[in-house]
This record gives structure tokens, C-alpha cells and sequence, in this order.
């Protein structure tokens, strides 16, 4: 199911607040959170799902999809990780990482599972920081653009 007058934009600093709620509530990466790393949908004037684009020194992350929990289904989400796709593709970035538990969700959008040994750095210490405390069973996906 799709929702009609749903509007992609960049998140702005004066709703941000609520953005940061929400990613505590959902359990999201709450590192490093600054609002213009973030994309919003809104419906009807109200935020309704939102990612980010996450730079590292050593690579970019999509992460932090979240979408409120009355609009779930009807994909929000995967329009939120189309979209930021699409922006590190017009940035010009050679690949995306993502670190999940959802590799299912995110294989159709083409990121591929690779060992934690192949992945960047940055997200290698981030796993070792996370795993088992914000969520378990986390894997590094990549996308080539």
C-alpha cells in the first residue's frame, strides 16, 4: 500500500527534536546525530519516517530508517532508503555500508552481506560498541553505486 501527499525533504534543525525521539524509541543508531546528515517524509504535515546518510572518515552509512508505527507497511521506509541511495549516487560516492538486522529488507535495494572483517573501520568499532546493547545479530551490507 502507498500513502498519497507524502513529501521527501531534508530534515530541518527546528523539528529535529522529534526525529531524535524517535530514533531512541525505535532503538536506532543514536551516534553522531546532526540533522543535516537526515531525510524526512512528511504526511499531512507530520513526521512520518526518516534516514540518514552517515559519514565516517573510511566510508558513508544509510542507517537510522525509521517510520512511525500507524504508517508501517505501506513503504515509507523503502522510500526513505531509495531516496538516500539516490543522493549518495548524485554525491558521487562510490559505495554505501549499512549495518542491520534486517538483511532481507535492505538485499532488494542491492546492498550485498559481507563479513565484519571486510567492512570499514569505523563501522567495525561501531559493531563491537552496539552489538548486544541496542540490538543483536547485526550484519555489514554494501552497496556499489
Amino acid at each position: 500500500m502507498r500513502v498519497e501527499g507524502v513529501i521527501v525533504r531534508e530534515a530541518r534543525p527546528d523539528e529535529f527534536s522529534e526525529v531524535v525521539r524517535m530514533i531512541g524509541e525505535f532503538r536506532l543508531d543514536y551516534e553522531n546525530l546532526s540533522p543535516e546528515h537526515f531525510i524526512v517524509a512528511e504526511h499531512r504535515g507530520r513526521l512520518v519516517a526518516f534516514g540518514r546518510l552517515k559519514p565516517y572518515p573510511d566510508c558513508t552509512e544509510l542507517g537510522c530508517v525509521g517510520v512511525v508505527p500507524e504508517m508501517r507497511d505501506m513503504g515509507l521506509g523503502k522510500l526513505i532508503a531509495r531516496e538516500l541511495i539516490e543522493r549518495a549516487r548524485r554525491r558521487g560516492l562510490p559505495e554505501i555500508w549499512i549495518t542491520t538486522d534486517l538483511v532481507g529488507y535492505f538485499e532488494p535495494f542491492g546492498f550485498v552481506p559481507v563479513q565484519v572483517e571486510e567492512a570499514p573501520r569505523s563501522l567495525r568499532e561501531k559493531i563491537a560498541r552496539f552489538e548486544g546493547t541496542v540490538r543483536s545479530g547485526i550484519r555489514v551490507m554494501r552497496i556499489v553505486l
